[in-house]
């Protein structure tokens, strides 16, 4: 077993409870930022596949027991957005030391822009109209936006916890 494991769950626990209990409850912009997802889109970042599924499993697992959208829409778009950024810090695209200062907060943006994009159509495929409402596009520009701001911190957070703290696992 992987020593990051425990840390993560953890973190992910928190990352969860922050969502549910916090950011759930404000709106920005009459949008939810989504924290859930920008947390497996981050530990992806650091090219740790199998540690990026499994918060994203866990978090789209918590976070959807508690939620009133259909089962299993927030995992998904978790797991997208996990694999995705894990195929992308392997390749080192969005490494917070070498590329430049720029790209990692621009591929956030555009994972931030993108989920609640595949969420809303996710739901729609699922069969639950409610999904669809007018302020989707603010939806996907505040979490655009936040995930923007928000993932360079989180990143060297899930960074240190994956990596250690001398870039190592």
């Amino acid at each position: 077993m992987n020593r990051a494991v425990v840390p993560l769950t953890v973190l992910t626990l928190l990352v969860v409870a922050i969502q549910l209990q916090l950011l759930s409850t404000l709106r920005a912009g009459g949008a939810v930022i989504m924290l859930v997802w920008l947390w497996p889109f981050v530990v992806g970042m650091t090219g740790a596949r199998g540690l990026a599924l499994w918060v994203a499993a866990l978090s789209g697992l918590l976070f959807d027991t508690h939620s009133t959208t259909p089962f299993g829409l927030t995992i998904l778009v978790a797991l997208a957005l996990a694999w995705f950024a894990a195929r992308l810090g392997r390749e080192g695209v969005g490494d917070l030391d070498s590329a430049a200062w720029w790209v990692p907060p621009a591929l956030a943006g555009v994972a931030g822009a993108f989920a609640p994009a595949a969420f809303v159509i996710l739901g729609t495929v699922a069969r639950d109209p409610g999904m669809w409402h007018d302020d989707v596009l603010a939806t996907m520009a505040a979490n655009a936006i936040a995930f923007a701001v928000i993932a360079r911190p989180l990143g060297r957070l899930a960074r240190r916890v994956t990596l250690g703290p001398r870039g190592r696992s």
